[in-house]
């Protein structure tokens, strides 16, 4: 796993899909904020680590997504690093039956058979309040980003590195995304507009880039929320009068060319576009309408 440097004591090591940032403490003493997919970067992360003596003194994390938090209660264990996230994503991280809020197109059996391995037991929890944490003498601040999923933050590194998590992908991603990965759009629309407030050296995004010019930053904040508006205009136009949410998702599918028989990769699918749904409800650009157990969704 190679590791970048981003500036003064704040690195990025390079896992399969993601940026995970490393803050020095010292030489041998280290921050990790996430942690990456259990089957893709474990080995990786445990080479970084040990090939470089460091002692894991800390686990940050954004929130509760297999691919941020999926080596969590490894670190914990191996090292006895205390792993830290927000209120509301610890809730959901602490057995499989609560980390199905953030996959809920999933059975219970089917999410205690995947992410079981996923969970873990947060040792310091971050509220709402909080703007900052401490850890051995070092503050990080604490971002509220919320959207992505219900209680995304990100974290400012004490040499002013902003981690904004998953509130950003860089462009590459947006090219190759069928849909926004977000629990709460509205939200997610407010949190990527609100980086535009800040300014901090250097900007991590998790897929995958390291930006560092305000003017790229901006440009790539309007790219993501271009994104979004563009995939409203494009499930309107899918949406016929009187549709099932099963007929409307068949015709996003079919057109974005979405085959696959991977139930946890349709679950997110799944997810992904009945939270899409929920915004344009929302919204007022769709209307539903009751028959009998069956919503039917109708142009506002």
């Amino acid at each position: 796993m190679e590791l970048l440097h981003v500036l003064g004591n704040t690195w990025a090591a390079a896992a399969a899909t993601a940026l995970l940032p490393v803050y020095k403490l010292t030489d041998r003493d280290v921050v990790l904020i996430d942690t990456g997919y259990a089957k893709l970067d474990r080995a990786g992360l445990t080479s970084l680590i040990d090939a470089n003596g460091w002692r894991l003194r800390a686990i940050l994390c954004s929130h509760a997504h297999f691919d941020h938090t999926g080596n969590v209660r490894y670190l914990q264990q191996r090292y006895g690093a205390p792993a830290a996230i927000s209120l509301i994503e610890a809730g959901i991280s602490v057995n499989p039956d609560s980390y199905r809020a953030n996959y809920v197109a999933l059975t219970y059996g089917k999410s205690r058979e995947i992410f079981l391995e996923e969970c873990f037991t947060a040792d310091r929890v971050i509220f709402p309040q909080d703007d900052h944490i401490d850890i051995d003498g070092a503050r990080f601040g604490v971002l509220s980003l919320p959207g992505h999923s219900a209680g995304h933050i990100g974290f400012v590194t004490p040499d002013g590195a902003a981690y904004v998590g998953d509130c950003l992908i860089d462009q590459h991603e947006i090219d190759a995304a069928k849909l926004p990965t977000s629990m709460f759009i509205a939200k997610d629309l407010d949190s990527k507009a609100a980086l535009r407030a800040t300014d901090y050296p250097a900007y991590i995004l998790a897929h995958k880039q390291v930006v560092t010019d305000r003017a790229e930053l901006s440009a790539l904040i309007d790219s993501n929320i271009a994104f979004i508006h563009r995939k409203e205009r494009e499930l309107l136009d899918d949406l016929t009068d009187g549709m099932t949410f099963s007929d409307w998702i068949y015709t996003f599918c079919q057109r974005e060319n979405i085959r696959t028989r991977q139930e946890l990769k349709f679950s997110i699918v799944e997810r992904n576009f009945a939270n899409f749904v929920d915004w344009l409800t929302d919204t007022g650009k769709v209307r539903v309408q009751r028959d009998f157990c069956a919503k039917r969704y109708y142009h506002a």
